[in-house]
C-alpha cells in the first residue's frame, strides 16, 4: 500500500480483506468430507506421533509430500487429543481401523478433521492477506482490492481452501511467493520481500511437489528483467545480472533452508526423502490414474491425453466477472494509449499471465489429471481480471471529468456490481462450493454431461 496512506486506514483495509477471505472459507467446516481428507487425517496422526517419538524418518508419509498439511493436522491432534502420542495405535494406514480406534478413545474423527481444516483455513487466509499487501504495492490499492475480492469469492478457490488437503494451500503460497518476488524486483529491492517470497516458496514445496515449478519460473523473471533493461538501455546490464544472480541465489538458499527445517525427514535421510518425492512426481506424470476418469463425455481408464482438459476445466470453473475482466485486460494491453496502465501493472500482468500459461502447459504433460491440479492459476487470473476492470475504469465516462463526485459514484457502483456478481457465484452454493459451474458453459445442469 502507499506509504503516505494513514496507518490506521491501511490497517482497516487489511483487516477487512482478511475477514472477507475468511468468511466463505471458515464456516460450516464439518458439513461434508471429501474422499482424500480422511487419508490426510491419518497421515497427520502418524506425523504427530513421529514428531513426539523423535522418529523423524516417519514424518515422510507421502510423496506429495504434504508436510504443511500434516503440520495443520498434527496441530488438531495437539489441541483436541494430545494423549494420542501415548495411547495411539502407532504408524499405520488402515482407515476403518483408525476410525474405530478413535471412537474407542472417545474421539470424533469429524471433530478432529474440522479442527485441522480450521488451521488450514487460518494459514491460507494469512498467506492471501500477505499476498494482498504485496499486490497493493505492485499494482495499486484499488485493483489489488478488487482482485482479492474476486479471489475471496472465487467458488473453486473457496471450495479447495476449506479442506485438510494440498491444493488450496499450495496455490496461496505460490501466489504469495510470486507477488513478493515481483515486489522485490520492481518496488525497491527490499530484502524482506525477497525473504517472504523465498519462505512462501519453501513452504509451497513442502506442500506439493508441482510447486517446484517456481524455481525455473523465478529464473525466467530474471531473464525477462535483463532483456527489458537491455531493450531500454541498449547495453548489456552486467551489474543487474550480478545483482539478480545474488538475489536468486539468496532466494533459493532461504527456500531450501526452510524446506529442510520444517521437514524432519530431511534431517535424517535427505537423499532417500527427495528420491521418493521426485520419484512419485515422475510416476504421476507417466502412469496416470489408478481409476477411471470421466471428461467431455468419455471415460478414460488411465491418463487423459486430451490437451483441452485444463482449458475446458478452467472455463467450467471460472466465473463470468473473471472471464469478462480477462477479456477487457487483453483489449487494454492491445490498446496501451487508450488504457493507460502503469509500467508496474503491465509488468505484473506479464508475469501473472506467464505463470498461468506455463503452469497449465507444465501440468498438461502429466498423465494424471484432475481439475484441482489447475488451482494455482485461478488467483493470478482473478488478479489479471481485476486489472482488466480497472483499465476500463480509467477511461469510463470521460465527459464527467468535471464532475468527480458523479464519476466516483459510477465507479463505486460498477465495482460493487462486479463483487456482488462474484459473491453470488460462490454464496449460491454455500457451503458446497464444488457444486458451482460456470453458467456461461451451462452451469450445474449441463456439467454432468461433460465433467
Amino acid at each position: 500500500m502507499r506509504p503516505n496512506r494513514k496507518p490506521h486506514i491501511s490497517l482497516l483495509i487489511f483487516i477487512a480483506i482478511a475477514l472477507s477471505l475468511w468468511l466463505p472459507r471458515g464456516l460450516a467446516l464439518d458439513r461434508f468430507v471429501t474422499p482424500d481428507q480422511p487419508k490426510w487425517l491419518i497421515r497427520s496422526a502418524n506425523f504427530f506421533l513421529a514428531l513426539a517419538q523423535r522418529d523423524f524418518a516417519h514424518t515422510f508419509q507421502r510423496e506429495h509430500p504434504g508436510v504443511m498439511v500434516m503440520w495443520a493436522g498434527a496441530a488438531a491432534f495437539l489441541v483436541k487429543y494430545p494423549a494420542y502420542v501415548t495411547l495411539g495405535p502407532g504408524q499405520h494406514d488402515r482407515l476403518p481401523q483408525f476410525h474405530l480406534l478413535l471412537s474407542d478413545m472417545g474421539l470424533n474423527p469429524l471433530d478432529l478433521l474440522k479442527t485441522g481444516r480450521g488451521f488450514m483455513v487460518a494459514g491460507i487466509v494469512i498467506t492471501l492477506a500477505l499476498a494482498f499487501l504485496e499486490a497493493a504495492r505492485l499494482i495499486g490499492l484499488l485493483p489489488a482490492m478488487l482482485g482479492f475480492l474476486l479471489i475471496t469469492f472465487d467458488p473453486f478457490l473457496v471450495a479447495l481452501s476449506r479442506l485438510l488437503h494440498l491444493d488450496g494451500l499450495v496455490s496461496a503460497l505460490m501466489l504469495l511467493s510470486l507477488l513478493a518476488w515481483l515486489s522485490f524486483l520492481y518496488q525497491g529491492n527490499r530484502t524482506r520481500d525477497l525473504a517472504l517470497s523465498a519462505a512462501a516458496a519453501g513452504m509451497s514445496w513442502l506442500t506439493k511437489s508441482p510447486a517446484f515449478f517456481l524455481l525455473p519460473f523465478i529464473g525466467l523473471t530474471c531473464l525477462i528483467e535483463i532483456n527489458r533493461i537491455w531493450q531500454n538501455e541498449k547495453t548489456f546490464p552486467k551489474s543487474l545480472l550480478w545483482r539478480l544472480f545474488k538475489a536468486a541465489l539468496l532466494w533459493s538458499g532461504i527456500a531450501v533452508i526452510l524446506f529442510i527445517l520444517l521437514f524432519p525427514a530431511m534431517w535424517v535421510d535427505p537423499l532417500h526423502t527427495l528420491a521418493q518425492i521426485f520419484g512419485g512426481a515422475a510416476n504421476y506424470a507417466y502412469e496416470g490414474h489408478d481409476s477411471i476418469t470421466f471428461f467431455d463425455g468419455r471415460v478414460y481408464s488411465a491418463g487423459i491425453p486430451d490437451w483441452r482438459f485444463y482449458p475446458v476445466n478452467y472455463f467450467w470453473r471460472a466465473t463470468p466477472p473473471t472471464l469478462l475482466g480477462l477479456a477487457l485486460l487483453v483489449i487494454a494491453l492491445l490498446l496501451p494509449r487508450k488504457f493507460p496502465l502503469t509500467q508496474a501493472q503491465r509488468l505484473s500482468a506479464l508475469h501473472l499471465g506467464l505463470l498461468a500459461i506455463l503452469f497449465t502447459v507444465f501440468i498438461t504433460f502429466g498423465a494424471k489429471k484432475f481439475d484441482r491440479y489447475l488451482l494455482p492459476v485461478f488467483a493470478p487470473l482473478d488478479l489479471l481480471a481485476a486489472l482488466g476492470w480497472f483499465a476500463i475504469l480509467l477511461v469510463i465516462q470521460p465527459e464527467t471529468a468535471g464532475r468527480p463526485n458523479w464519476r466516483r459514484l459510477g465507479i463505486t457502483a460498477l465495482l460493487s456490481l462486479i463483487v456482488v456478481f462474484q459473491g453470488i457465484s460462490a454464496l449460491s452454493t454455500y457451503p458446497y462450493y464444488f457444486d458451482y459451474f460456470n453458467p456461461l458453459a451451462g452451469g450445474s445442469a449441463r456439467a454432468p454431461q461433460v465433467m
